[in-house]
């Protein structure tokens, strides 16, 4: 159901109970529309784990809460989401062939996931894709239009780069699988994504509503108009566990609730967005918190090139202060 630009306001500056009480609504309507057919795509972040905890508040331990293992997860993730109460299901990811997939195959053969999705795919498109000469044209200089869909100019020297950049891994090792589960269940998803978590989350929600009853996503948000703080205190007013990777929830001089950890804890190996995080980056808190991990991240290779080496093309460190010299840099004790 599409909102009017100030439905989509309101509903985001609603106040925090009711809130609750409309995640609680959508959540029974969801059910009732599939007759019980439903399930949670579950990622073990804070938004799902609080999202979790309200189906099973209201519909019981029945509905399935379903991880997929990509292999990608913090560790602190994968055994947080095993504890999950109630109906609990672990899938993976799969080649056509039935094989397990993993994210260095996928690498291998695709690129690397760098700037972003929409980045990564007009590339893709540009240097191995059968286009129409308008159709390249306006991915390069725009049209009549405008240029808003242009490939920006700083990220064009991706198309000569020896190695490859793509948006393949979300699809192959994130939507594939739950694609699988639905259709081998007939299920329909419940998803713990809130419209804060980026401006085309925050567009699609205004575009959709909280349930997706038709087209080509069919889903239920409940939490779609709920900010990170109003998770938060959903959190710490229920006294849910969370992932030990995103450390303690405390609350700033405005009453506003944080974590003092990972604020999102997505694929570890992602490099979509890194270049506009401020350092000590997700790179750098890794080379600290998970070194192991770290050392497999950089060392992966596409056509020969190793993974840190192309995100230093893009301007993304990945050494830390402490190794420059310039700053001890503890990210285990930091508040």
């Amino acid at each position: 159901m599409k909102l009017n630009e100030w439905q989509f306001s309101q509903r985001k500056y609603l106040p925090y109970e009711i809130k609750v009480k409309l995640a609680e609504a959508r959540i029974r309507e969801w059910y009732e529309n599939w007759y019980g057919e439903v399930y949670l795509s579950y990622s073990g972040g804070v938004d799902s784990t609080a999202l979790l905890y309200m189906i099973r508040k209201v519909l019981g331990d029945e509905i399935p809460a379903v991880f997929s293992n990509t292999g990608l997860e913090f560790p602190e993730i994968v055994r947080h989401a095993r504890k999950a109460s109630g109906n609990y299901v672990e899938i993976y990811p799969k080649w056509k062939s039935g094989k397990r997939a993993y994210f260095s195959e996928v690498v291998d053969q695709f690129g690397f996931p760098l700037i972003s999705k929409e980045t990564a795919l007009k590339v893709r498109k540009l240097r191995h894709g059968n286009l129409s000469d308008r159709y390249r044209n306006y991915l390069l200089y725009g049209d009549e239009r405008g240029k808003f869909g242009v490939l920006a100019k700083k990220w064009r020297f991706f198309l000569a780069t020896e190695y490859e950049i793509s948006e393949k891994c979300c699809i192959i090792l994130k939507k594939e699988p739950f694609a699988r589960y639905e259709r081998e269940t007939g299920r329909k998803p419940y998803i713990g994504i809130t419209q804060d978590e980026s401006f085309v989350r925050g567009h699609l929600y205004a575009k959709t509503g909280c349930n997706v009853y038709t087209g080509s996503t069919i889903k239920s948000q409940p939490l779609g108009p709920w900010t990170r703080p109003d998770v938060l205190r959903y959190i710490v007013e229920h006294d849910i566990e969370i992932s030990s990777a995103y450390g303690d929830i405390w609350q700033d001089e405005f009453g506003q609730y944080y974590t003092t950890g990972e604020q999102r804890t997505g694929c570890m190996f992602c490099g979509f967005g890194a270049h506009l995080e401020a350092e000590p980056n997700r790179f750098q808190r890794m080379l600290i918190t998970h070194p192991n991990h770290y050392n497999i991240c950089m060392n992966l290779k596409n056509n020969g090139v190793r993974y840190e080496d192309a995100l230093h093309d893009c301007g993304i460190p990945t050494k830390t202060w402490e190794q420059a010299g310039q700053l001890s840099l503890d990210l285990k004790n930091a508040a």
